[in-house]
């Protein structure tokens, strides 16, 4: 009487298995030439292009290339650089620089925090024209939420001041329209 032959033994399990290997090699052959095509050109045009969103986001440069929490880090060390300078100094550089630090800041937060839906809605309004869609924010990071909630009140004091300040500017700007 013959033994019976274990699963890897007979001819199609070695033919199935030497076929997944010959398919691994290839695609791992694959791999490789993409990852050989790449040129330092190809890897600094994706960093030109990434800055240049920064820059059109409103955001700083130096968060390129740099992880969420790495980026954030970097942003909130800024803004309270930028309060502790206005705190020392209050001249106009330090108040727009400050100013600056949280407006990037906050962009960052919105940009990486919260997610919008548009809604249709349908029918007309009084006008004849399609109703505006129904907004819908959903929060996606609720750590990074409390963070800036949570920096904002930290610098109560300072985001009263540059609201006192845009306050007078806007008076400033009635006064000399008229």
């Amino acid at each position: 009487m013959t033994s019976v032959d274990p699963l890897n033994q007979s001819l199609y399990f070695s033919a199935v298995a030497s076929a997944a290997q010959q398919a691994s090699t290839e695609a791992r052959k694959k791999e490789k030439a993409v990852s050989a095509k790449r040129t330092p050109f190809t890897s600094a045009l994706k960093k030109s292009i990434e800055k240049e969103a920064l820059v059109s986001a409103g955001l700083p440069v130096e968060i390129a290339g740099l992880s969420e929490e790495d980026a954030i880090v970097f942003l909130k060390d800024a803004v309270d650089t930028a309060g502790d300078e206005l705190i020392e100094k209050m001249t106009a550089s330090a108040f727009s620089g400050y100013r600056n630090a949280v407006s990037q800041f906050m962009r960052y937060i919105v940009k990486n925090t919260f997610e919008i839906e548009k809604h249709k809605r349908p029918g007309f309004n009084r006008k004849g024209k399609p109703r505006d869609p129904a907004i819908q924010i959903q929060i996606i990071n609720k750590k990074l939420d409390t963070l800036a909630s949570d920096l904002l009140y930290n610098h109560l004091e300072k985001l009263k001041l540059l609201a006192k300040v845009d306050e007078i500017n806007g008076l400033i700007v009635d006064v000399l329209a008229v």
